[in-house]
């Protein structure tokens, strides 16, 4: 049986707003591993923007991490898989600095520096998949997370101007491997996803399948609850909007208002100013410490807190 082509099996993934998206947009990135997830959010991106004569729009971005022996014979299946299929390949080496994020988050944050040095009007697609929604949901709980937590990753936002979408949200990694299948295309697989050392993939490999075997249901209904948790927390926000408005200026928060509500109220107040400006929502000793820092010193004190960009892969 001969290989089915990508333009072949039809990749019906983005929804109405998405396409809008696409077709308006003149530089459209795929965050590509080689991986079985992104491989498939790079051919239904591909399909798409073939089918409407936007092809050339089209770049697969890998990024090479440096951390394995495997990750130059990822680069060139990479960089082989896109000339196949006459897409334009970038290739972004970065260097791992943890600084106390841990390995996990230190390269998620490399890869979003990548993100943020692209064009400021790109949209960049990422093969985020519902049960990587799951891990995410059950990891934010685990670390005592409050209501954006529990909302997930969200399928299209805009960050710094940039659109990031996540077509694949709403299928299983089961389901990727279907169509992956078939269309008899190649990919990679990491090995160090088998490695429980690292929290989430502990979460995928033990706790998840455990509790997936006695409730069946248990993935898709957490995916249900976070759509349904960002909805309410899209409504929360525009209620808390109007009112942060008149806690900043052109030159940030004023502390001065802040300081005249109470705790909760105040912690709710910055988180959502941090989200505007795209930075990763504190958790709670963050924000006591900011707390601490800001609003319990002396008045000549000069204080400051680090705060890391929002986490978009």
């Amino acid at each position: 049986m001969k290989n089915l082509k990508i333009s072949e099996f039809k990749l019906d993934f983005f929804n109405k707003s998405e396409q809008l998206i696409l077709l308006n947009a003149e530089n459209i990135v795929v965050g590509f591993s080689g991986g079985v997830d992104s491989t498939l959010a790079l051919a239904a991106t591909n399909q798409f923007l073939e089918m409407h004569g936007k092809k050339n729009c089209l770049t697969a971005l890998h990024v090479n991490h440096q951390t394995q022996s495997a990750s130059t014979a990822w680069q060139k299946h990479c960089e082989k898989f896109c000339k196949a299929h006459n897409i334009n390949f970038l290739c972004k080496t970065v260097k791992i600095n943890e600084t106390g994020q841990g390995y996990e988050a230190a390269a998620r944050s490399a890869r979003l520096e990548v993100f943020h040095a692209l064009h400021k009007e790109s949209v960049i697609i990422l093969g985020h998949h519902l049960d990587d929604q799951v891990e995410t949901v059950f990891f934010r709980v685990l670390r005592g997370t409050g209501l954006k937590g529990l909302t997930g990753m969200q399928r299209n936002v805009k960050i710094n101007g940039k659109n990031f979408i996540r077509p694949l949200l709403h299928i299983t990694k089961e389901e990727i491997h279907g169509y992956i299948n078939n269309l008899k295309l190649s990919f990679i697989e990491d090995q160090s996803n088998t490695n429980n050392k690292y929290s989430r993939n502990f979460l995928r490999n033990q706790i998840i399948p455990q509790i997936s075997e006695r409730w069946p249901g248990a993935k898709k209904n957490t995916a249900r609850m976070a759509n349904l948790l960002s909805k309410q927390s899209s409504l929360y926000h525009r209620f808390l909007d109007e009112r942060l408005q008149k806690m900043c200026d052109e030159d940030g928060l004023l502390l001065d208002k802040l300081s005249e509500l109470d705790y909760f109220e105040r912690s709710e107040m910055i988180r959502i100013w941090l989200d505007q400006q795209s930075f990763a929502s504190p958790n709670e000793s963050q924000m006591k410490e900011l707390e601490k820092s800001f609003f319990q010193s002396r008045h000549d004190a000069k204080p400051t807190i680090k705060f890391y960009r929002e986490d978009a892969q």
